[in-house]
């Protein structure tokens, strides 16, 4: 075990932090000499809650499913806009969030294939992703991918928030909201490249044609490359939307998005830890190193969604309902490693024993969330009442095979190309889980800027799985339910500064029975959160929380040897089991906008504790999971100058803990430090030039380990260039 880091540097850079998000707010307030008047949300519609951001402190739907400012929510909320996702040439969209408080993206390295997302400690890829409000959900290898091109605005719900929308991660969730219609006539077109070889060129799109009618065309063909892989890829994304205004006052919206990904596995993932973390006997093992096969690995997706929206008010009420049906068809082939072929020190050439693992997977998706609203005014009381009805119907198709031992391959001088072994199926099983959920909510306002919310909710749900031949069990059917809440109490103390507290609740109906044989039950978790936003000005937001989860039938997969009790046969899978409880506790700052004229800010602190405090294995108690570090801290600058407004220059440090690589807590991950820097300048006849480099120094680290056998190396240096043209 290697011993843990000293924590001075991370004293020193914390203390920082919190000194400038102290003082930043008075520098804010002398910037500023009119009075502000006090923000108004316009609009009761989604329009005014999912269109580009303008504001630190925007409207939003996520915190509450009613056009919403951020510092009315009793919850955290962030917002991350479509221009910052251009300013970095972002490639996906966990690579997005590194400036987010709470939130860990891209924890296992550079994966071009799926978000990976961790809120509070918490996995959200699978039961965490939402897109316009409505569940995402993947299990599995089976997955929705959205593209960045096609999202105008990442908002990010942290803690439990089942009240509003049922099964759901317990850390929180992050909802993509799809670009629509703006209401202008613009073009934009680009065309971008950075040093691994990855190109993309784009088209977006929008026209007004009459009063009533306007769309939104989007297109992308992006070739991905490096990173280890063996050959580039292809991504291509081709979306449509459009809004119509009816006589009646009835507003429709309309979405097609299809996306193609064809493409083989990159590397540096599935890597021992000695050799990654530890120095092996041979060195380090290189990152862009890839365990796989170039004849036998690749990765193809098809995917489709419609999407469906509509609004119209009912004499006080407003109805509003958003559906959408999707389809994906993944299959997949590669060839991993499972350490080295000594299972303890390497040899001499880091000879890595290795398997085969292919999978077809296919799913369909069908949720509609349909709410009525209305406010009116109760004696002293005013009320924003909504009530609602979610539908969710999710099946997959999983078809799984493996073959084990494939050929090893050793790390010093490999060598590719030998005949792997055929995969036999494994699993073959077909899964449907269906969900209803109504719901109640009332924002309450009262006094000097008082603010109550309360939510109830109830859901309904029933999983059902087919009989799985290839691994010799029967079909299963369950049916759960559960009522969630939330109650949430906030006070305007000053113009723009609200301090509030919360309770809620949050489930999550998992889907897989553990590998032991036992029953999976729904996962439970409540929140305490207490914290304080502040709204400096509609350019400057300031929020600081204090939460405390506490997580109960954690359910948790790991990759590993599988042996059959009847006839001792050995193959490769994931393994399911429900580790206990596990609570997360801690702290978090955020502070973004503009301090000076000219000088922006976007600071993040994030210090948790995260505890086994309840486990089927006794040693476990009081370990910390492995894969999440417990804190991180981001600071990001962006200066314009005055004699120069045409340009902007960016610099940017993000800090990211140690976390531990098993569970049993006997190898660690130490804590890094990653620079990021940017220049975008905007030339005559309506040119931008934008160069984002991400990781300047190219250090060389390992995201994390989820277990001794599977490490993964962070992104190296990204430099990406990308010039757009404004028509």
């Amino acid at each position: 075990m290697t011993s843990l880091p000293s924590r001075s540097r991370l004293a020193m850079l914390l203390g920082q932090t919190a000194l400038i998000a102290c003082t930043l707010p008075q520098l804010a307030v002398a910037q500023t000499t009119t009075v502000l008047e006090p923000i108004v949300v316009t609009g009761e519609g989604e329009g005014s809650a999912t269109g580009p951001v303008t504001s630190t402190n925007p409207a939003t739907l996520t915190g509450s499913k009613t056009a919403t400012p951020v510092t009315e929510v009793p919850q955290s909320v962030s917002v991350v806009s479509s221009e910052t996702l251009k300013a970095s040439n972002v490639a996906k969209l966990d690579g997005a969030l590194s400036y987010v408080a709470g939130v860990t993206g891209q924890p296992y390295g550079y994966d071009s294939d799926t978000n990976w997302i961790f809120i509070r400690g918490f996995n959200a890829s699978q039961h965490g992703a939402y897109q316009d409000g409505l569940a995402n959900n993947a299990y599995g290898f089976g997955s929705f991918f959205i593209d960045p091109f096609l999202v105008e605005r990442i908002e990010v719900l942290k803690g439990a928030s089942s009240v509003l929308y049922g099964g759901s991660n317990p850390g929180g969730l992050v909802n993509y909201v799809t670009k629509a219609p703006t209401g202008e006539d613009k073009t934009v077109l680009e065309f971008g490249l950075d040093e691994h070889g990855r190109a993309w060129a784009s088209v977006d799109q929008n026209r007004v044609v009459s009063d009533a009618l306007s769309y939104r065309l989007l297109g992308k063909i992006e070739r991905v490359d490096g990173h280890g892989a063996f050959d580039p890829g292809v991504h291509a994304l081709l979306s449509g939307s459009v809004e119509q205004k009816l006589d009646n006052g009835a507003v429709l919206s309309y979405g097609l998005d299809l996306l193609k990904v064809d493409e083989a596995h990159v590397g540096n993932a599935w890597l021992p830890y000695v050799g990654t973390v530890q120095e092996a006997s041979f060195g380090f093992i290189a990152r862009d190193f890839n365990v796989g096969e170039p004849d036998h690995d690749s990765y193809k997706r098809d995917q489709a969604s419609l999407r469906f929206g509509f609004t119209q008010d009912i004499g006080d009420w407003t109805l509003t309902n958003t559906s959408r049906l999707s389809w994906a068809d993944i299959s997949e082939r590669s060839v991993v490693a499972y350490g080295y072929s000594t299972f303890g020190a390497p040899d001499a050439v880091g000879t890595l024993v290795r398997g085969v693992f292919d999978h077809d997977t296919s799913q369909t998706s069908f949720v509609t969330d349909t709410r009525l609203e209305n406010t009116f005014v109760t004696g002293a009381l005013e009320h924003k009442v909504m009530t609602g009805l979610d539908l969710k119907n999710f099946k997959t198709d999983i078809l799984e095979k493996s073959a084990y031992p494939a050929t090893p391959l050793t790390v010093i001088d490999p060598i590719y190309g030998a005949i792997q072994p055929a995969a036999a199926a494994y699993k073959d099983v077909d899964i449907t889980q269906r969900q209803a959920g109504v719901y109640l909510q009332d924002q309450i306002r009262w006094g000097n800027g008082w603010i109550a919310t309360g939510n109830l909710r109830y859901d309904w749900v029933e999983t059902e799985a087919s009989a799985d031949p290839a691994a010799g069990t029967t079909g299963s059917k369950r049916n759960d339910s559960e009522l969630t809440w939330r109650l949430g109490l906030a006070k305007t103390v000053v113009d723009g500064m609200t301090v509030y507290g919360s309770l809620s609740t949050s489930f999550n109906p998992t889907i897989e029975p553990s590998s032991e044989g036992n029953d999976i039950y729904p996962e439970t978790a409540r929140q305490a959160e207490l914290g304080v936003k502040w709204a400096v000005s509609d350019n400057f937001l300031l929020t600081a929380s204090a939460f405390d989860i506490t997580r109960k039938n954690v359910s948790q997969s790991r990759f590993g040897l599988i042996v059959d009790p009847d006839t001792g046969a050995e193959r490769y899978g994931y393994i399911f089991s429900q580790i206990g409880e596990v609570e997360s506790k801690g702290f978090e700052l955020e502070a973004q906008g503009r301090i000076a004229e000219g000088l922006t800010i976007s600071a993040a602190l994030t210090k948790m504790d995260l505890d086994v405090i309840n486990d089927q294995n006794a040693a476990l108690i009081g370990n910390t999971p492995r894969e999440v570090p417990e804190e991180f801290a981001s600071l990001q600058l962006g200066w314009t100058p005055a004699t120069m407004p045409e340009l902007t220059l960016t610099g940017a440090a993000r800090y990211t803990g140690g976390s531990w690589a098993d569970d049993e807590n006997t190898a660690w991950v130490p804590s890094r430090t990653v620079f990021d820097l940017g220049v975008s300048y905007e030339m005559q006849d309506d040119w931008k030039a934008n160069l984002a480099i991400s990781n300047v120094t190219d250090k060389s680290y390992v995201s994390s380990c989820a277990g001794t056998n599977y490490c993964y190396y962070g992104e190296g240096r990204t430099a990406s260039i990308s010039i757009s043209k404004s028509f």
